[in-house]
């Protein structure tokens, strides 16, 4: 396990091996410290956001780009730095790809469907990680409605009460949904159930175990399990 020291020195390393194979990564040349190449979107449906050109995108580029509350759109494959996670978990930031949306949502592994707005939920940016499309969600019938009008699979909805969200989903026999905890065995969970929405609170989640959790759904499909009896 590598501590954020370690992982800023090894970042810097890549920096360093990325600058001398030609590739610009915008340095001050007094300061040393990296310029962030920030450009302003234009607003969609009432919402704005920004967009950072960076390919390692550090917690000084998401300061120059006042993302504090925003929605940043980052470019393909761009890394982020811990202390990039760390601003973007303590200021909830949303995080999405600079492809357009109707690209997304075809390319995406899964949704999350994001439930309020609470700051340092980590799973918003875990699952921007994992390249799956996210969406907002203003309570837990809201949540519900959106699952059970979506197409792709797996589905996550993340806050709220995770009981009360999988109850509502669940009033909909073609779809499968579970609560899941940090304890859930989610091998098991597919072998007998195999739900197509999975429900959780994401609160005490580390944004390393959310990410797991998103690359590990990421690979399931949305069959029923053999033996398994839909109530219609």
């Amino acid at each position: 396990m590598f501590t954020t020291a370690q992982i800023e020195a090894i970042t810097a390393s890549v920096l360093r091996e990325l600058a001398s194979r030609g590739v610009a990564v915008g340095a001050n040349p007094r300061s040393g410290t990296r310029q962030s190449s920030v450009s302003a979107v234009s607003p969609k449906s009432g919402d704005s956001g920004y967009v950072i050109a960076d390919k390692v995108v550090t917690e000084d580029a998401l300061v120059a780009a006042g993302a504090a509350g925003q929605t940043v759109s980052l470019p393909v494959g761009a890394i982020i730095t811990p202390s990039g996670h760390d601003y973007i978990r303590r200021h909830g930031v949303t995080v999405t790809s600079g492809i357009s949306q109707s690209v997304a949502a075809k390319s995406a592994s899964g949704l999350l469907i994001a439930i309020g707005n609470r700051r340092g939920d980590s799973a918003v940016p875990a699952a921007s990680s994992a390249k799956w499309q996210v969406v907002k969600a203003g309570c837990e019938f809201d949540a519900a409605g959106k699952a059970t009008k979506q197409n792709q699979s797996p589905i996550v909805c993340s806050g709220g009460e995770a009981s009360v969200t999988a109850c509502l989903v669940n009033r909909n026999a073609n779809i499968r949904a579970a609560v899941i905890t940090q304890n859930t065995d989610i091998k098991l969970l597919s072998s007998v159930m195999n739900p197509q929405v999975l429900c959780l609170d994401s609160s005490g989640w580390s944004f390393a175990a959310l990410l797991r959790l998103f690359r590990q759904l990421s690979v399931s499909n949305s069959a029923a399990p053999a033996g398994w009896k839909e109530v219609t």
